[in-house]
Parts: structure tokens; C-alpha cells; sequence
């Protein structure tokens, strides 16, 4: 798994929600409203896109425009569907690796197999066309 953006979940005072987390108070903060919040979910772990620092995803603080605050286990449904989503996401992309190293391994067998099925018949053309010739010749020689 990898870190994934972090998106605002929708605030229960004003349902407004975000596509990213900021990081409040973030040190690298220069005046777009703190770093973008990441999680990776497998390890249960956020991180400021900004100042790098990191943090367990269950001590994470929202704070919403609207002056709202409220913490992680207040969204633990919208925690755990990131979790799932990527996870779901993260088991696509490997079958879709695999479904496409299938279709390279049937496409490369095909390849073979045309060209072992050409290579035949033009030999076969060849002898048939060269004991058409020797024959011609024996007969002209007789």
C-alpha cells in the first residue's frame, strides 16, 4: 500500500467536505491553509504532505471552515471506507497486472504458433515445388 490522500470527511455541523485533509498549524504552512493530509491505511498512519511529520490516524483533529472541530473516531466510517477503497483499489490494479501478463503470454503462444504454421506451409511449398522441378528434369532427361 502507499499514502493516499486524506479527504475532509463531511462535517457533521455543516456537511461540508473537502477532496483533501490540511494539516492545521502545519510549520511549512505558507498560507494555503497548512500541507495536504495523507494516510496509509495499512499502517493505520496520517502524514502532513507539508512539514512530513506523521501521526497515527486516530489522533487526527478536523477542523472545519465553519469553526466545527471534531476528531477521527467521530468519522470512523469514512475512515475505514478510505481504508477499503484502497484496498479494493490495491486488488484491481494486481489483477489487471495479471489479466495483462495473460494476454502477453497468449499473444506471444499465438505469435509462435502463426509463425510455426508459415514457416511449415512454405516448406512444404518449397518441397513440393522442388520435386515438381526434379521431376520435370528427370522426365526431360529421359
Amino acid at each position: 500500500m502507499t499514502w493516499v490522500e486524506f479527504a475532509f470527511p463531511q462535517c457533521p455541523a455543516c456537511s461540508r467536505s473537502w477532496a483533501v485533509s490540511r494539516h492545521r498549524g502545519c510549520p511549512a504552512d505558507v498560507g494555503d491553509g497548512g500541507g495536504g493530509l495523507e494516510v496509509y491505511p495499512d499502517r493505520s498512519q496520517v502524514r502532513c504532505s507539508g512539514c512530513q511529520r506523521t501521526w497515527g490516524v486516530w489522533e487526527t483533529n478536523f477542523h472545519c471552515s465553519c469553526g466545527r472541530r471534531f476528531e477521527a473516531q467521530e468519522v470512523e466510517e469514512a475512515v475505514r471506507e478510505i481504508i477499503r477503497v484502497a484496498s479494493l483499489l490495491a486488488r484491481v490494479l494486481a489483477q489487471q497486472a495479471r489479466d495483462l501478463a495473460e494476454i502477453r503470454r497468449a499473444g506471444e503462444a499465438s505469435f509462435r504458433a502463426w509463425t510455426s504454421r508459415l514457416v511449415s506451409a512454405v516448406a512444404g511449398s518449397l518441397g513440393a515445388l522442388a520435386g515438381r522441378l526434379v521431376g520435370s528434369l528427370l522426365r526431360a532427361l529421359d
